[in-house]
């Protein structure tokens, strides 16, 4: 009995020192700032892609991070083909995603052009304008639902400057934006012809949405055991100051 008893406590320890020696496959966008991005060189950066990396070093697990438009990472993770890094929580989210903890709260904002300024408190103050948006993106229930009850229409596109471009031209009445309130700057100086517009483009002061983001995996994958880990490591990078 001691025998078999030990065999299977060996057996439990040797499958949960296992469990993730395989690789673990995460989409991620390429140019979702400032959790996971490309810099000027070409290289993996961002708050979720240093957070991976620490995971990988504190657990010692291998993560394949695919970074490719935000639109194909989610098509792959909503195919069960993957985790992603980045995504927020919707109630028609969490029906086929399990959650990590959050790791960043992203402040989505108004990008307008000078002179086009608006009243913005809520939703209810887009009525009627056209919005650029990020292919599959969320912002917020509130947004989301209002989008559905088509109190405004969007202009649906994935680049950053073609989206910023139709705002400089009047194609859009604004575009929303993470992180604008503090990175547009950073977000402009990819694209040199619209950072000499700098002036021309006008943050509105209050939030759209203040979002928390996560890394989730769909639920037919049963990564809930990952998770756990991923969760320790995101609070071991808040608590030494490898992500803030």
């Amino acid at each position: 009995m001691q025998v078999r008893l030990g065999s299977f406590i060996f057996l439990c320890l040797f499958y949960c020192s296992t469990l993730w020696a395989e690789e673990v496959l995460i989409f991620a966008g390429d140019d979702y700032h400032p959790v996971t991005f490309r810099d000027e060189q070409g290289r993996e950066d961002g708050i979720g892609t240093t957070l991976i990396r620490h995971y990988e070093h504190i657990s010692g697990n291998k993560v394949i991070l695919d970074m490719a438009s935000w639109k194909r990472s989610y098509l792959m993770a909503e195919k069960g083909k993957g985790g992603i890094v980045g995504l927020s929580k919707t109630k028609a989210r969490l029906e086929i995603f399990d959650f990590s903890e959050p790791f960043h709260e992203s402040i989505v904002g108004l990008v307008v052009k000078k002179g086009k300024e608006f009243p913005f408190s809520s939703v209810a103050d887009l009525k009627g304008k056209l919005i650029s948006v990020t292919n599959a993106a969320s912002y917020g229930e509130a947004f989301d639902n209002a989008l559905a009850a088509k109190l405004f229409q969007v202009d649906v596109n994935y680049a950053f400057d073609v989206r910023l471009k139709k705002l400089l031209y009047d194609r859009v009445d604004c575009a929303v934006v993470n992180d604008a309130e503090n990175g547009l700057d950073t977000l402009l100086k990819k694209y040199p012809d619209l950072f000499n517009k700098r002036d021309q483009f006008v943050y509105l002061s209050k939030p759209l949405v203040r979002d928390p983001i996560y890394l989730a995996f769909h639920k037919s994958m049963k990564m809930q055991a990952f998770l756990v880990e991923f969760n320790r490591a995101i609070k071991d990078a808040k608590q030494k100051g490898v992500i803030p």
